[in-house]
């Protein structure tokens, strides 16, 4: 795979004795921010520690992972993420039932968020 990154093509490929990994943040960044500058800094920041990062892109909203419970927009019940596609969410009811929605109308669950303190 190939992709630009700050005005230079860089190929995704390991080295000798590295092996790429994916990792995932979703970030709470102000409102003003915009994603592909959070990704650029989260980038700047892994290769501050000697990461090397090989690819690394924005994107608005959400991003469930497998395991983690979640709500359908207008719906109550909780679901648990099977899986994550580029644009669809494989989900799992209480029951067991699997469906695949799209990504967009996945939210998280609210009883799953941590507390916030007041400050």
């Amino acid at each position: 795979m190939w992709r630009e990154r700050r005005g230079a093509v860089m190929q995704q490929q390991a080295g000798v004795g590295e092996r790429l990994v994916t990792v995932l943040l979703t970030l709470a960044v102000p409102q003003t921010a915009d994603p592909e500058d959070a990704a650029a800094l989260v980038a700047d920041a892994a290769e501050g520690t000697a990461l090397q990062v090989r690819h690394a892109v924005g994107v608005e909203g959400h991003l469930p992972t497998p395991g983690a419970m979640v709500v359908r927009a207008g719906r109550r019940m909780p679901w648990q993420v099977v899986s994550v596609g580029v644009d669809t969410v494989r989900l799992r009811d209480l029951v067991g039932d699997v469906v695949e929605v799209s990504r967009r109308g996945v939210l998280p669950d609210p009883l799953e968020q941590p507390a916030r303190l007041a400050v």
